[in-house]
């Protein structure tokens, strides 16, 4: 039984990010200037340890995941993987509350929990499908005992730990450069999830 551990780290601060708007894979932003200079904070204050650990580096496609990836991990390199972009809000993309407050589609949504497909957008299941697609990309030879850091979007993390735990998919909510570590048991073929947890990278030990 090999094992392999994840780190899932959301992307740095998009403009669209620090006006709370729905940017999904619509809209490619890179890293405004206060995202840039977080991550590089960031990069700064993780302790040598979380970095001696990491055999591989695989990130999404998109700009943010990229710059943020090539930020955080410096001149090593990652590997794409085009499962992992932000889901399609639809009808939401590029919009905040202040666009959406009194919309009935967006309040008959809020009334749902959220539960609600958003018109014209992704379905849930289909970005947790292809995230799953993408994380079996990230997981490489499955009989090797890794740990992997993927650098991806607050929906690939929502969705994969949501299937693979069975837990609440808003559950999963991931701040800007916030991390998950997931714990993984596989066959050769399946993967089960052992544990999973919130990482401070700050204050990794």
């Amino acid at each position: 039984m090999a094992r392999k551990k994840v780190y899932l780290i959301r992307h740095g601060v998009t403009i669209g990010n620090t006006e709370n708007r729905y940017i999904g894979l619509r809209t490619n932003q890179p890293l405004c200037e206060v995202g840039i200079k977080a991550a590089e904070e960031l990069r700064r204050g993780i302790p040598a340890s979380f970095y001696k650990q990491i055999n591989r580096i695989c990130c999404g496609p998109m700009i943010r995941a990229r710059e943020t990836a090539k930020i955080l991990f410096e001149d090593r390199d990652a590997q794409i993987i085009d499962e992992f972009t932000e889901t399609d809000f639809g009808y939401f993309e590029g919009k905040n509350y202040n666009d959406l407050n009194g919309d009935p589609v967006y309040q008959k949504w809020i009334d749902s929990n959220g539960e609600d497909p958003i018109p014209g957008a992704e379905k849930r299941e289909d970005l947790i499908a292809r995230s799953m697609k993408g994380l079996m990309k990230a997981l490489g030879d499955m009989n090797a005992d890794e740990t992997i850091a993927v650098v991806c979007h607050g929906g690939n993390i929502m969705g994969l730990l949501s299937h693979l735990t069975g837990e609440n998919y808003f559950s999963f909510m991931t701040k800007n450069l916030e991390c998950f570590c997931l714990d993984l048991e596989t066959d050769g073929k399946n993967i089960v999830a052992t544990t999973y947890d919130r990482v401070d990278l700050w204050n990794f030990a």
